[in-house]
Parts: C-alpha cells; sequence; structure tokens
C-alpha cells in the first residue's frame, strides 16, 4: 500500500473509531505510522481526503447506473436490493464513513455537500433507470418517476442506516464492520432481503 492509499484507510479508520468531527490530521498520520508533512504531500486538509473518498464511490456508482434489459424486472430489483445493502469490506467503510458525514453535515464545505448530493442523485438514478426500462410493466406515469425513484431508493437506504447499521450490542452506529459482516450470514437478514425487494416489487407493479 502507498502512502496516499495508507492515508485513505487510516482516515476512514480513525472517522469510524472517532467520528469525523473529532478525527484530526494528527491521528490520521499517527494512525499510518507517517508523518505531517507526508500527509500534505498528498492531501493540504482532512475535507480533501473526504472529497477523494467521495469522488472514488462516485465513480463505482456511474459504473453500476446500466440496467441488463435481459433480465427481468423482479431480478433486477432483487440484484439492486442486494447490490446496495451486501457490500465488500471498503464500500461498507465508504456507507459508514457517509453516515458519519451526514451526521457532521454542518462542518462539511460546499464541495463534499455537492460530492454527497451527487452520490445520492446516482443512488436514485439507478431505480429511475429500471422504472423506464420496464415502463410496460410498470404504470407510473413519467411525470412521477422521480417521486417514485427517490421514494423507492429511501426504503432500502433506511433500511440500511437504521436497521443494518446500528449495533445490537449499544443501539449505537456500527464502528466495526465484522459486526455488519455477522448480520450478513443470519437467516433474519436474508428474511430482511426478501421483505424490501417484494415491498419495492408490489409497490412498482400495484
Amino acid at each position: 500500500m502507498g502512502k496516499k492509499e495508507l492515508i485513505i484507510s487510516s482516515s476512514k479508520k480513525m472517522i469510524l473509531e472517532k467520528g469525523y468531527r473529532n478525527t484530526s490530521v494528527e491521528d490520521i498520520t499517527n494512525c499510518a505510522g507517517i508523518s505531517k508533512g507526508s500527509f500534505y504531500t498528498y492531501f493540504k486538509s482532512k475535507n480533501l481526503v473526504i472529497d477523494h473518498i467521495l469522488e472514488e464511490t462516485i465513480n463505482k456508482l456511474k459504473i453500476e447506473i446500466a440496467i441488463d434489459r435481459r433480465v427481468s424486472l423482479v431480478n433486477n430489483v432483487k440484484k439492486l436490493v442486494r447490490n446496495r445493502i451486501i457490500l465488500e469490506d471498503e464500500n461498507l467503510k465508504d456507507n459508514l464513513v457517509m453516515i458519519n458525514l451526514f451526521r457532521n453535515i454542518a462542518l462539511l464545505d460546499e464541495r463534499t455537500l455537492a460530492l454527497l448530493k451527487e452520490i445520492e442523485g446516482l443512488i436514485v438514478d439507478k431505480m429511475r433507470c429500471i422504472i423506464k426500462a420496464y415502463s410496460k410493466e410498470i404504470k407510473i406515469d413519467d411525470g412521477e418517476v422521480d417521486f417514485y425513484s427517490k421514494m423507492l431508493s429511501s426504503i432500502i437506504t433506511n433500511y440500511k442506516t437504521f436497521t443494518l447499521f446500528i449495533s445490537e450490542r449499544d443501539g449505537n452506529f456500527i464502528k466495526d464492520i465484522e459486526e455488519i459482516k455477522d448480520k450478513y450470514n443470519s437467516k433474519e437478514f436474508e428474511k430482511n432481503i426478501e421483505i424490501i425487494s417484494e415491498s419495492i416489487l408490489k409497490i412498482l407493479t400495484y
């Protein structure tokens, strides 16, 4: 791992442990085992590290926007739900970091806020693409597509934020992704995934 990647990894680790508000550049450099000079070689501030993390998330989401129309509506919705909720380690960390940012939104600069807004827009766009791709099966007026896209996306987001990412041990937001991965292996989790998928499909095809 190069120094830049080490700084990014350490920033995520410290934000999950201490929160965005309480994480300093010194915390990040101590965690990474590098000097402040090395940090400032790559990033001029803590905010710019965050912006880099968000930009990487945006690039990943842009790749995922396309819909495979050879796949049925049911399978595309189920795939979307699973892909949004069952995440690889780094994507889990990124999601938890974003939740922490939203909880400290008053501290963020305009650039960071704009990136968060772009991420939310791309997440909604995926649902919008599904609705438009299956317009013959989904009886939603063109003028209501945006409303349904946002509303259905929020079902998935709210489950992650207020159920999956909340610790059953203390009721706080999870800091250790291993706790989330333990939830992935539970029977209740698979049942929840199915309920979310079926609920979205019912709304789309009522």
